[in-house]
């Protein structure tokens, strides 16, 4: 009988434990949701924190003086240049502009990958990580103007706020409000 009396006690002294601990745990989660509902969105997930540079973008030429203007035109554009000239730097941050200032509701990032008879079959890895190579350029400026954290928000599939696809994948598609 003793044993079952120490038992019975036992799991009494348990459930209080619980119990308690259950409280002290539900009222640390209300004090955690109501500090995060006192945070703006940009803070909670860190964002706030990340340095980006939101310096004016300047043609340093008249060809790039030309292309900013049909970019803010909204013209159609077709940029062709040597390497070097800035057509990936201006394009990715009037992008990440248009992002920031809710001009459009997604960047999407796309290049023909193909170059000296190239495949995406030979480089290892899904869609993605074959296309990391092409995508890097305009990866560097995107996160130089948006900020590092918030640009790896943008990338979450969940978000999607900046898509990657590899050229071949385009046809037949629709954009509204997309750079």
């Amino acid at each position: 009988m003793g044993r079952q009396k120490a038992v019975i006690k036992a799991r009494r002294e348990a459930k209080r434990v619980l119990r308690r601990d259950s409280r002290s745990h539900k009222q640390r989660e209300e004090e955690s949701v109501t500090s995060l509902v006192q945070m703006s969105g940009v803070e909670a997930i860190g964002m706030a924190r990340d340095s980006r540079d939101t310096s004016p973008i300047e043609a340093r030429n008249e060809a790039q003086a030309h292309y900013l203007n049909a970019i803010d035109n909204k013209q159609l554009i077709f940029a062709t240049g040597e390497a070097g000239c800035g057509k990936t730097w201006i394009s990715a941050a009037k992008a990440a502009e248009a992002l920031i200032h809710k001009d459009v509701d997604r960047i999407i990032v796309t290049r023909p990958v193909l170059q000296a008879d190239e495949d995406l079959g030979f480089l290892p890895g899904d869609i993605a990580e074959k296309f990391a190579p092409y995508f890097r350029p305009v990866y560097d400026v995107l996160v130089k103007r948006l900020g590092a954290s918030f640009m790896q928000y943008c990338l979450r599939p969940e978000i999607g706020k900046v898509e990657i696809a590899p050229f071949a994948y385009m046809r037949g598609r629709t954009f509204e409000m997309r750079w």
